[in-house]
């Protein structure tokens, strides 16, 4: 029995010994040849077997070529066909992307081969899954039966399900027979194909298209489109059309030259064949060069083709109720002491429909610092010029040439305060002369006359600044966060005359040259400021913050006998969290309140809020250029209503980490109209986020009717708005700038 046991023993041994070439447990990678090269391959077992040639590799198995990595339970290589098949936990490398499946077959020498019941993950969230992904080449996939989305869950939160497809992990995915997937729920059940961008670089394709509607504009739809022109070049095109108004378009394109010049053209136009048939929109030109570090170049032209284009198809109010469309054309060169700045400045004026627009073509301006004057040590001096052609269609035009030197001389007075006194002298020179006005027939604003006769106007201004400091430093030892405060009082006064020829008949091209009365000016203020010093780690610098400046200010006018407005002006900042800002003008001669602003916000770490109140009972003036604190200047005789009664407030409370709501509001209180309020709902998820939004306009005093309007957003992880209301410029919004 024993010796029949012993034979069956060394049976099995020489028939494996025959079938089995070799088996080993390699410690260290093994080099194995096949005929697409040498791959490299580690695992707990390696065994070569028989006459075909193959290889096995199992428990923990992982076979590496250039940037591909295979893992799996177990790996067969065929070194004649280069053919590798993976079985169990089958996870597979291509670059930086991953892929798993049940099995992947995968051919060594030609880089292709088949994922079954795969997932593929290109950084940093994307995911694309399917039946079959055969692999075409590095990174690039044909995919059947396939879903993408940016969810990480079993049973995606959205997806986009194709019958079949291309994914190239490193730049998009595209497919047929397309559906858009909640869950397990079909919400767009078909269309014929879909596109994502997935490449971590910018790349040309289509963008995610804008649905919506407005009472006024009706149903909407925008279908943008990206091109990636070149490196440094790239623009966005974008078809828009209204049922009520038409079909138009928008672009935008963006161009960098070089570190130093940079650029971009937009624009929006619209044909509004339902209506009135007529062609509209509007445009931007911007252009910086840094042509050395003290000469530059700036290039912001605006346009539009009427005065109602922004009312009608801006969505910001700001851009809505602008009054102007600028243009500018800038050269400046710095140098220690001196500026200059060459500028070709033309408007459109949004208010009006008469060519009344002073332009500027050039402006030529030379500023000096204030410095010390050669030869006579203390004493400084500085230069004003300014050099301006003006033209106009309907009004006064014409050359004014204007300088404005002043020398003063500070003088300590025992380290307790200083007093500057100064003169200066000014002379403008212009090439009409004025000599009166009228009211267009057809109504309007009034118009100068002027008659070609040069005339100079010749000043001369003199006084005094002065001005004191005393201060306090009080420790606190780390309460509320501070070290210390530093209180400091700081009162100041000022004395200007002004004496002079010619101060009448002088066209009034711009108010601070042109509007400069002969004056006795006295104003003063006292400043209150209260600054701290937070508590520092060692080795850490402290932060300094103002907590609060309280600056109260009144002049007299000697020249008119009476004094002027009690301004005030207050800024409390106690923490980053609370901020609070105001400033009044009350008149001390019976008139009472003027003018004033306040603002005030919160930022809680869920919820932020602002308020604003704009009132004024003061009509557009004009402020002499020596007024320090505007508030303290008393025109005279104001109305009984205000000409500006304004509120503005908003808020954003993040209820919860899915849920943001979000309101703000506009509100003429002259008029008791709300003149634009916005409501929010904002839902956020890991992948995927909804925004509701509604807008309602009054109507404005254009004539405009009002306005209801509902935006309906859904964002997408790594897509972006995949489905928006949005309404508006679109590529134009962040263009054109205007007044």
């Amino acid at each position: 029995m024993t010796r029949f046991r012993a034979s069956i023993l060394l049976l099995a041994g020489a028939l494996l010994a025959h079938g089995v070439a070799a088996a080993q447990a390699p410690s260290s990678p093994t080099t194995v040849l096949t005929t697409g090269g040498e791959v490299t391959v580690v695992a707990d077992r390696i065994e070569q077997i028989g006459a075909d040639n193959l290889v096995v590799a199992s428990g923990n198995a992982e076979l590496t070529k250039g940037s591909a990595r295979l893992l799996a339970d177990r790996i067969e290589i065929n070194r004649a066909t280069g053919d590798a098949t993976a079985q169990g936990r089958v996870i597979f490398y291509d670059g930086e992307d991953r892929l798993t499946g049940q099995r992947i077959d995968y051919n060594i020498k030609t880089g292709t081969g088949v994922v079954y019941e795969g997932e593929a993950r290109a950084t940093p969230y994307y995911r694309i899954m399917g039946e079959r992904l055969e692999r075409l080449g590095e990174s690039v996939y044909r995919v059947r039966r396939g879903v993408f989305t940016t969810c990480d869950d079993d049973s995606p939160s959205w997806s986009f399900r194709v019958g079949s497809g291309t994914a190239d992990l490193q730049d998009f995915v595209y497919g047929t027979n397309a559906s858009f997937w909640l869950k397990d729920v079909p919400l767009i059940p078909y269309f014929p194909f879909f596109a994502a961008a997935i490449r971590r670089e910018r790349q040309t394709g289509f963008l995610a298209p804008q649905f919506g509607t407005s009472s006024r504009k009706g149903v909407f739809a925008e279908i943008p489109f990206y091109w990636a022109i070149t490196d440094s070049q790239d623009a966005t095109l974008s078809l828009d059309a209204y049922s009520r108004r038409g079909v138009g378009g928008s672009a935008q394109y963006r161009y960098v030259i070089s570190r130093d010049q940079r650029g971009s053209l937009g624009g929006f136009f619209v044909h509004e064949s339902v209506t009135t048939g007529d062609t509209r929109g509007l445009g931007s030109a911007k252009h910086d060069w840094q042509i050395d570090p003290g000469l530059s170049f700036r290039a912001d032209l605006n346009a539009v083709s009427d005065d109602l284009v922004l009312r009608e198809y801006q969505s910001e109010l700001l851009s809505r109720s602008a009054q102007r469309a600028e243009s500018n054309l800038f050269l400046t060169k710095t140098w220690s002491n001196w500026n200059f700045v060459g500028r070709a400045y033309w408007y459109q004026d949004l208010t009006t429909q008469r060519p009344v627009e002073l332009q500027r073509v050039p402006e030529l301006t030379l500023q000096g610092v204030r410095q010390t004057l050669p030869g006579l040590p203390g004493f400084l001096y500085q230069v004003d010029t300014s050099a301006v052609n003006f033209l106009r269609d309907v009004g006064s035009e014409g050359f004014r040439y204007d300088l404005h030197p002043v020398v003063s001389r500070p003088v300590s007075l025992g380290g307790y305060a200083t007093v500057t006194p100064f003169v200066g002298g000014r002379v403008t020179l212009y090439s009409v002369t004025t000599t009166g006005t009228h009211t267009p027939l057809a109504g309007g604003s009034v118009i100068e006359t002027t008659k070609d006769e040069p005339r100079v106007r010749d000043l001369v201004d003199f006084g005094s600044d002065a001005e004191s400091r005393a201060s306090r430093v009080y420790g606190l030892g780390g309460w509320g966060g501070l070290d210390s405060v530093l209180h400091s009082i700081e009162p100041r006064a000022r004395y200007i005359r002004i004496l002079g020829h010619n101060f009448s008949r002088l066209p009034l091209w711009t108010d601070q040259i042109d509007r400069i009365p002969k004056s006795s000016w006295l104003e003063y203020s006292l400043t209150n400021r209260l600054r701290g010093r937070t508590e520092s780690p060692e080795g850490t610098e402290a932060e300094r913050l103002e907590l609060l400046r309280f600056v109260v200010a009144n002049a007299f006018d000697f020249e008119r006998g009476r004094f002027g407005n009690v301004a005030g002006d207050l800024l409390v900042q106690p923490t980053a969290l609370v901020s609070l800002h105001a400033d009044a003008s009350y008149n001390v001669e019976g008139d009472g309140l003027q003018t004033y602003t306040s603002d005030a916000s919160l930022h809680l770490s869920r919820f932020t809020a602002s308020i604003g109140h704009r009132y004024t009972r003061q009509p557009p003036q004009i402020i002499p250029y020596f007024v320090q604190v505007p508030g303290t200047f008393n025109p005279g005789e104001t109305p009984d209503k205000p000409s500006v009664n304004f509120l503005q407030g908003g808020f954003t409370w993040e209820v919860w980490k899915h849920l943001a709501v979000h309101a703000r509001t506009n509100l003429d209180i002259r008029t008791e109209t709300f003149v634009e309020t916005r409501y929010g709902v904002d839902f956020k998820f890991d992948c995927w986020a909804v925004s509701v939004e509604y807008i309602n306009r009054s109507r404005d005093s254009t004539g405009q009717s009002a306005e209801d309007e509902f935006r309906f957003s859904v964002h997408l992880l790594g897509l972006g708005n995949v489905l928006s209301s949005r309404l508006g410029t679109g590529v134009a919004d962040s263009g054109p700038r205007f007044k």
